[in-house]
């Protein structure tokens, strides 16, 4: 079981100009996260699933964290400038480094979409419905996938008041040019539902989107292989 919980972690990770016309170049958000259908086993250690997030942005860098509940943090920093992915896990403890440039990003996408046969994207319809979430001027939009043989409409809320930072590298969520504002990820027949509660536009120092001292840079196998480790070390 806690193995699921580090590689669905992992797997997500994986997966980083309204009214008022104000784009934000620079703070923190704030999330909180909740789960639809989920599975018993999974419901019984839900307490170990994340349930909030925050995301920093400062001109073309970003930093995504979310915790894993007493586990630990996964981190990704994004730097656009460099097309350079940085994750960091810090696991009850044990902190270990990542980087991936954007092609070998979009590789590992692709190889998890390829082996995920039953979600399928099909189209995305963006609608002339309006509502505010956290403060900020959000539309709604529609994206349709093939889950399991059966079409599947997930509704989604983005603004124009914040960088598309966690839509420009989606070529199918590109077309929304804004900021997800609440939106929904489905995997294995479960959905965690990802929403804004808080925008809150203030400094952001630069050292938050570099790696910090005592994490340890690995690849992505060696990640896996020490992953598995801890999973072994927690069964004991």
């Amino acid at each position: 079981m806690v193995r699921r919980i580090y590689i669905t972690a992992f797997t997500l990770l994986l997966g980083l100009s309204a009214i008022s016309q104000t784009i934000l170049s620079e703070g923190k958000i704030f999330y909180d996260i909740s789960y639809l259908n989920l599975p018993e086993e999974m419901k019984r250690n839900e307490h170990l699933m994340p349930h909030d997030a925050s995301f920093y942005f400062k001109n073309n860098k970003t930093r995504f964290e979310m915790g894993i509940g007493g586990l630990g943090k996964n981190t990704t920093i994004y730097d656009r400038s460099l097309k350079q992915n940085t994750i960091l896990l810090n696991i009850k403890g044990k902190k270990f480094a990542m980087i991936k440039s954007d092609s070998e990003m979009v590789a590992a996408q692709k190889s998890l979409i390829s082996n995920d046969t039953n979600n399928k994207f099909l189209r995305l319809e963006i609608l002339d419905q309006h509502k505010k979430i956290a403060e900020r001027n959000c539309q709604k939009a529609i994206v349709y996938r093939m889950l399991n043989g059966k079409e599947q409409a997930n509704e989604c809320w983005f603004t124009k008041e914040i960088p598309p930072f966690n839509t420009i590298n989606d070529p199918n969520l590109k077309a929304l040019d804004g900021f997800l504002m609440q939106y929904t990820i489905s995997e294995n027949g479960m959905s965690m539902n990802m929403t804004v509660k808080m925008v809150m536009p203030i400094p952001i120092e630069d050292a938050k989107f570099e790696i910090p001292l005592g994490y340890q840079v690995v690849t992505e196998k060696e990640l896996y292989k020490l992953l598995l480790v801890l999973q072994f070390e927690d069964e004991k």
